[in-house]
């Protein structure tokens, strides 16, 4: 992924996490009491109807980004596994490198030079 796109992305999820803020800083504790008819019969179906739409469109913008944040969020976890995969790899490489430069100076060390041979 070149850097241009990451910055995109980073920007995509910074704009989505102020918009998810601008809903939760504005979304209200529903007041069951408030609008139950058992409890309060004063209550209109057509107050209830509009409380029921404002909740749609709620639903509907928190779920849209949820999902726009959480599909950028998988792919980067997605780039750091492999990221994290591969420096398995080089550190296992270079673990095995370092046994062997080991093994040869263990080896060399226990030579004996012979002036004849």
């Amino acid at each position: 992924m070149s850097e241009s796109n990451m910055d995109n992305n980073n920007t995509r999820k910074i704009v989505i996490l102020n918009e998810l803020t601008e809903i939760l800083k504005v979304r209200e504790p529903m007041d069951y009491s408030e609008i139950n008819p058992a409890l309060n019969p004063n209550v209109g179906v057509e107050y209830i109807a509009s409380l029921d739409e404002k909740k749609e469109v709620e639903v509907k913008a928190l779920q849209q980004a949820w999902e726009q944040l959480e599909e950028l969020l998988f792919n980067d976890l997605q780039i750091t596994l492999q990221e994290k995969n591969q420096l398995v790899t080089y550190l296992g490489q270079k673990l095995k490198e370092e046994k062997q430069k080991q093994k040869s100076r263990a080896r060399s060390r226990t030579q004996v030079w012979r002036p004849n041979e």
